[in-house]
């Protein structure tokens, strides 16, 4: 790993966790995970699905639901962004595919697993998958009736996401 990339994770670890739902914007021809993934590299998300599917232009929206991720939009250039950190090594399992009225993508859940079973259960997500798929539901709504954004990095929260399959043992 380089200095530079090490000096990153180390500055990540220095922040509190966030444990929220976050957006990426997947593109056309690209498959969210349909197996328990690990991620490869460091994803950029966001809080808004209007920034992150760059203004509800990509194919299909992924809901991460985050445990462990970093919310740095307070040392952001852009804080409108909301931009949250999905870190390397972080383990995701496909939850649920969702239809959103007025969104004519496919919108994907995955959950980021806790392995070592001591984290708290993040209020955000609601206690059942009916309650959970209703906030998402909700906060891709109330994006699509917004007011549009500016797209300043182009393809920063939108791509692939690259992720190892975990084998059960």
């Amino acid at each position: 790993m380089s200095d530079a990339a090490h000096a990153f994770l180390s500055a990540m670890d220095k922040l509190p966790r966030f444990d929220g739902f976050s957006f990426r914007g997947l593109p056309e021809g690209s498959e969210p995970p349909r197996t328990v993934v690990a991620t490869t590299g460091v994803h950029a998300s966001s809080r808004s699905p209007r920034v992150a599917t760059e203004d509800f232009t990509s194919a299909a929206l992924l809901v991460l639901l985050n445990r462990t991720a970093r919310s740095i939009s307070e040392f952001s250039a852009h804080p409108e962004e909301r931009e949250v950190v999905v870190l390397p090594g972080t383990v995701w399992r496909p939850l649920v595919e969702l239809t959103v009225p007025g969104y004519s993508g496919a919108v994907y859940v995955i959950e980021e697993l806790d392995l070592t079973q001591s984290l708290p259960q993040p209020t955000e997500w609601g206690a059942t998958l009916a309650e959970l798929a209703g906030r998402v539901q909700r906060v891709v709504q109330q994006d699509l009736h917004g007011e549009r954004s500016a797209v300043n990095v182009p393809g920063k929260f939108a791509g692939t996401w690259s992720g190892q399959e975990i084998q059960p043992s």
